[in-house]
């Protein structure tokens, strides 16, 4: 099977055309409109990683138009640990793909449930937000798969080395564009911190975040494995600044531990923390993800209610349960 590929035009256009037989071996068929996503970048200042699916950047500063409004459609399903779909402007998004069953892996990672459902029910995917791929619970085996099908799909730059050229790498406020039939969606990578402030985990924690906005598109922020709420404040007040207000915040908690990395530190927000950060980006909304089926996140989704209602914004946080449930957003 022959996979798409990133065209490059002189105009610095990229773009990408999911064909009917890719469409249908990632499980679904091409959009009511019957025309694929594609995706295009501006000018670029910097450019993401990338060989034949190279996407140039566009500006480092992230898209400075009009603030979001509310879309047409807004659906988000939880599928389990990390791995999320977003539906928005026409674009549909899988956030870290983990889809194997319970199991135990080489790097003492241990999956503990199943997901809501297999590759064979996710229907169509136009692109993959990937925050990294070095750790099980963020890109397991199934998942590795599954980017073999995938038109587009974003990440670190170090995840374009390891993965080959069929994953773009993108630098921290560079972005591209994903082009459907109802709209425009941007994509922004915004920097994450995988463990506490003020350490350097090298190559085994470059992780990244990234931002969906553009005309009709909700601003949402994606945290990625990030555990900083000083990094996760610094994006925020960039973003409102240059984008608008966010409008919803898909943030990773879980306060996911490993004994063998920085004494059981936290790698991923607590659930106190990423209350904060719900706290000070203000979102109208919040999806809590990365709290169930791994062994790892050593907090709860309880625990994370809980330090809501502290906060006093517990009405910001979505009930998403890893069911494969779509909730309605807009």
């Amino acid at each position: 099977m022959s996979r798409s590929t990133f065209l490059r035009a002189a105009s610095t256009t990229v773009a990408v055309a999911a064909s009917a037989t890719l469409l249908a071996a990632c499980g679904g068929e091409a959009n009511a409109d019957g025309d694929p996503a594609t995706t295009t970048a501006g000018t670029p200042s910097a450019s993401p990683t990338g060989g034949s699916a190279a996407a140039s950047a566009a500006s480092a500063t992230p898209n400075s138009g009009t603030p979001s409004a509310a879309a047409e459609a807004f659906t988000v399903t939880h599928i389990g640990g990390p791995t999320t779909i977003l539906e928005v402007a026409g674009a549909r998004f899988l956030i870290d793909p983990t889809f194997d069953q319970p199991k135990k892996y080489k790097s003492g990672l241990e999956k503990t449930q199943p997901p809501a459902f297999g590759t064979d029910g996710i229907g169509r995917i136009d692109a993959v937000l990937l925050s990294h791929d070095q750790h099980d619970d963020n890109l397991d085996d199934a998942g590795r798969e599954l980017l073999k099908k995938v038109p587009v799909v974003l990440s670190t730059p170090g995840a374009h080395k390891r993965l080959g050229d069929h994953v773009t790498g993108m630098a921290s406020w560079t972005s591209t564009e994903l082009r459907t039939p109802k709209g425009t969606v941007k994509v922004t990578a915004v920097p994450a911190l995988h463990g506490p402030d003020g350490v350097d985990r090298g190559e085994d924690g470059e992780v990244t975040g990234f931002v969906l906005s553009g005309q009709g598109v909700p601003t949402t922020y994606i945290s990625g494995d990030n555990a900083s709420v000083k990094v996760a404040k610094e994006v925020g007040d960039r973003v409102k600044r240059e984008i608008g207000p966010v409008d919803t915040a898909v943030v990773f908690a879980g306060a996911a531990r490993t004994p063998a990395i920085l004494d059981n530190a936290p790698l991923t927000l607590t659930s106190q923390n990423a209350a904060l950060v719900a706290k000070d980006l203000d979102p109208r909304k919040v999806v809590a993800v990365h709290t169930d089926s791994w062994n790892i996140y050593s907090e709860d989704m309880a625990s994370l209610v809980k330090a809501f209602q502290d906060q006093g914004i517990a009405g910001k946080l979505v009930d998403m349960r890893p069911d494969g449930t779509p909730a309605n957003l807009a």
